[in-house]
């Protein structure tokens, strides 16, 4: 009897991995982080501009470093090249965070698209928004350093931090959810793991009957 291709295509349905579904709750979780993201990025911005207005700081800075390299190593170091290692150190932290806000970009959209490494995403996003929320705190008993920066440019930095971190602690509470885990393929994972963890003790459990059996024969012969 052959098969025809209807009938084939329920067998290859079997075969999917079962997608959870997009709920209200993994769309608003996806739509504060997307937030915070954004914000993140301004607050980038506004931490190089706040470097560059306080540059005599950071020179102040990289010049007491200059000096004790130059007590260790006997050999003194020219203003120019100071200069370059202040604005290196900013160029070089710049990046970092830059890589970072990119990296989370990435994670959102594969959490977007519910890709494989979904779970993989929603479990970074979990960290930073941590990290977030924990900086809030932060806000409220940093006082500002330098007298070249203009106090209006704090405060908006400060409240771009602010909404950053309460978006991303939002997320936080939206990511813990069992639908979300349902999404992105956690919770099935889990089922699995539980499930070999049953049948392993299972089996562990008949391996022991069956030896207790034997020693029960070999003690009546």
């Amino acid at each position: 009897m052959t098969q025809t291709p209807n009938s084939a295509l329920p067998a290859k349905a079997e075969k999917e991995p079962k997608k959870g579904k997009r709920t209200e709750a993994v769309a608003l979780m996806i739509k504060v982080w997307l937030c915070a993201l954004i914000l993140e990025a301004v607050h980038l911005i506004l931490s190089v501009v706040l470097t560059m207005f306080n540059r005599s700081e950071l020179f102040a800075q990289a010049e007491e470093t200059a000096e004790q390299a130059a007590q260790s190593t006997g050999q003194e170091l020219s203003d120019s090249f100071v200069q370059l290692v202040a604005y290196g150190s900013v160029a070089f932290s710049s990046f970092i965070s830059l890589a970072i806000v990119v990296l989370l970009g990435i994670m959102l959209g594969l959490l977007n698209t519910n890709s494989s490494a979904a779970g993989t995403g929603r479990r970074l996003w979990f960290a930073f928004s941590l990290y977030f929320g924990f900086r809030v705190l932060l806000v409220f008993f940093t006082s500002p350093a330098g007298a070249n920066v203009p106090d209006w440019l704090f405060v908006l930095d400060a409240g771009v931090q602010i909404l950053a971190g309460v978006a991303a602690v939002m997320g936080l509470i939206f990511c813990s959810k069992e639908e979300v885990l349902e999404y992105t393929g956690e919770m099935e994972q889990m089922r699995q793991m539980r499930k070999e963890l049953e049948d392993q003790r299972r089996q562990e459990n008949q391996e022991k009957r069956d030896k207790d059996r034997t020693d029960k024969k070999d003690d009546r012969s």
